[in-house]
């Protein structure tokens, strides 16, 4: 599974429209739309590259203050942009694994049946950890140095898996328990949630093919579930219901399309063995980020 022209194709073809309905429309709603689109770009990029789109995003509300999501309704959509971004993604995979639930028919080196065990495995520890260290978790977006330091500990287990030989093992039952429960840990902001969890799945000598699979398959849960949260206590927002059904719209599209186009640099990245060099941009961000944290304290 790669990039292809037409990924990319669509991609830029729905920034551009946002692009022309900016300039084309009023003040007021081009610069409401316009910085809709770069939060949602930014998620798309962050939410499947192991760059941690929590992280990014949190560090940008702390550094300039006035960068703040639209609102409630507006991350419940771009999640739901990048959720089918994946679902989208795999569609002929999910087909066959709901087909091959009573019979014996392996899918992507996994009976079918096992991809929706394992599934919901890894899925309660990471629900879990986010229910039961709740308030602990929102504490953290708040600490611009704990930031710097999962984006550095993100980085030392990426590079870890350019010195661990390729082998080409299947997910077993423990192994999909260790991956949700790192997920879990991945609420953090700065720990890369696909990160960890292919770079986990690769040390155990997963292949590199079912690790990302299978680390995206499980996202969808996982998102979901924190979507529903938010989404469970969405507050009334003041925006006009056209620039608000606009803004949300484009900021979706975008995700999504962005979203889409990553999950194929990810498999790229896995099967070329250039995984590990996102740990020096990383490393970068983290030095950064330090480095503003020890100013402002």
């Amino acid at each position: 599974m790669g990039v292809g022209r037409r990924q990319v194709a669509v991609a830029v073809t729905v920034i551009l429209v946002a692009v022309v309905y900016v300039f084309i429309n009023n003040a007021a709603t081009s610069l409401s739309l316009a910085y809709s689109i770069i939060l949602a770009v930014i998620q798309g990029l962050t939410e499947f590259l192991p760059i941690s789109s929590s992280g990014h995003l949190a560090a940008v509300q702390l550094i300039w203050p006035a960068m703040q999501f639209p609102g409630e309704l507006f991350e419940v959509s771009v999640h739901l942009g990048t959720t089918g971004a994946v679902l989208f993604y795999y569609r002929h995979l999910l087909v066959k694994i709901l087909k091959g639930q009573w019979d014996n028919q392996v899918v992507d080196g996994l009976l079918a049946r096992h991809w929706t065990v394992y599934i919901i495995l890894a899925s309660i520890p990471t629900a879990a950890i986010g229910l039961g260290f709740e308030s602990l978790i929102r504490g953290a977006f708040q600490r611009l140095d704990l930031i710097a330091l999962c984006l550095a500990l993100s980085g030392v287990v990426l590079m870890t898996t350019n010195f661990v030989p390729r082998r080409e093992h299947a997910i077993t039952p423990a192994l999909a328990i260790a991956i949700g429960t790192i997920q879990g840990a991945a609420m953090l902001p700065g720990i890369s949630r696909s990160g960890l969890t292919i770079s986990l799945a690769l040390l155990f000598g997963i292949a590199h093919r079912q690790a990302v699979t299978f680390s995206f398959l499980l996202s969808v849960p996982a998102i979901l579930g924190a979507t529903l949260i938010v989404g469970l206590n969405l507050h009334e927002t003041s925006i006009g219901t056209e620039i608000l059904f606009t803004n949300l719209a484009f900021a979706t599209l975008s995700a999504g399309a962005i979203g889409y186009i990553c999950i194929g640099l990810v498999h790229r990245a896995t099967s070329e063995k250039w995984w590990h060099r996102f740990a020096w941009y990383l490393w970068a961000l983290s030095s950064v980020l330090a480095w503003l944290a020890l100013g402002n304290s």
